[in-house]
C-alpha cells in the first residue's frame, strides 16, 4: 500500500539550467551532484533530476506529463519572491475552499509544477 510520495524524478535537456532553476531560483537543498544528475531536497521529498532529455511532441506544448506540487506557507509571498528571480507563472491563483490554493509554473523544459498553500493537510 502506498503511504506517500518520497521521491520524484524529472528528466531535463540541460542539467546546468535545471540546477540553476531548482537550486538557485526555487531554493531547494542540494543532496548530491554527479555531473549529469543531481538530487535535491524539497521538504520530505527527494527530487532526482537527470540530464539528456529531448523535448518531444508539439514544440508549442513541450510538457513531459510530470507535475510537482511544492508546498509553501504563504502563496502570494512565494509567488512575489519567485517572480523577482525570473520564475514564470501562468493564469491566476486558484483557490479550492477547505483544501488549498495554488498557481501554475514550469521549469525551463516545460515540466509543470505548482506552488500550493494548504488550508488543511492533504492526506
Amino acid at each position: 500500500m502506498v503511504k506517500n510520495i518520497q521521491h520524484a524524478v524529472i528528466r531535463v535537456s540541460d542539467i546546468a539550467v535545471a540546477k540553476e532553476f531548482y537550486l538557485n531560483k526555487l531554493g531547494l537543498e542540494l543532496l548530491e551532484d554527479s555531473g549529469n544528475f543531481f538530487a535535491a531536497k524539497a521538504g520530505n521529498i527527494r527530487l532526482s533530476v537527470f540530464g539528456g532529455y529531448e523535448k518531444a511532441g508539439d514544440p508549442e506544448n513541450p510538457k513531459t506529463g510530470v507535475s510537482l506540487i511544492f508546498r509553501v506557507d504563504n502563496l502570494e509571498k512565494a509567488i512575489e519572491e519567485y517572480k523577482a528571480k525570473g520564475v514564470p507563472f501562468f493564469g491566476e491563483i486558484i483557490d479550492i475552499p477547505n483544501f488549498h490554493k495554488f498557481m501554475e509554473s514550469e521549469d525551463p523544459d516545460g515540466n509543470v509544477f505548482f506552488l500550493a498553500e494548504y488550508h488543511k493537510e492533504p492526506v
